[in-house]
């Protein structure tokens, strides 16, 4: 079967290899400039496009968990690419060792709010956002890996102002618990001391 755009989709999930390649033919230019614009600027394009095989990958093995309408399948990628970006721009900032603000690249002036995903890894974070509830998800997706303004979000989603506040708040704190649940679980006691991270 000849594999076009038209199917991709499809064909993606039926893990047919074919539609690996099609998919970087297609979408491999944007992805590349999502991540570009989140570590483009630690001028080694080695990592650039290691994580961008990275976000292949990701995009392989959870296709099964896209299902909305086709046409927001470019953006559900780019979302994915986005996390991803900022997850190996956390582990080049810890690798340089280096508190500069200046040294790290920051996506639309990320508020105290986002850096929250900017500390955890982004494979976690997609399963967490994945139990939210469908409209809260994708409030919490337009606000913070979209760069959409609320007034934007309520006006797009018809809603009132008050209410996407409400439901992006109600978001943030949903994620601290989870991530807050999910570090407590992480921590092993050394014979009574100093509790130290599970490697």
């Amino acid at each position: 079967m000849k594999i076009s755009k038209d199917n991709l989709l499809p064909q993606l999930k039926s893990k047919n290899p074919k539609a690996l390649d099609l998919l970087v033919d297609v979408y491999g230019n944007l992805l590349y400039k999502v991540i570009y614009n989140v570590i483009g600027s630690y001028g080694d394009t080695g990592i650039v496009e290691e994580c961008l095989n990275d976000v292949l990958l990701n995009i392989w093995n959870n296709i099964n968990k896209f299902s909305g309408d086709e046409s927001k399948f470019p953006k559900w990628i780019c979302v994915i690419a986005k996390y991803k970006a900022i997850d190996y721009q956390r582990k080049i900032s810890k690798a340089k060792k280096t508190t500069d603000i200046d040294d790290c690249v920051l996506i639309s002036d990320l508020s105290v709010e986002e850096e929250l995903i900017n500390e955890e890894n982004s494979t976690e974070l997609l399963k967490y956002i994945n139990l939210m509830e469908p409209l809260d998800k994708k409030i919490f997706i337009m606000r913070y890996f979209l760069d959409e303004s609320i007034n934007n979000i309520a006006k797009s989603l018809n809603l009132a102002r008050g209410s996407v506040d409400s439901r992006l708040s109600r978001g943030r704190r949903f994620l601290k618990l989870k991530l807050q649940s999910q570090s407590n679980s992480k921590e092993v006691y050394n014979n009574g001391k100093q509790p130290v991270r599970a490697l």
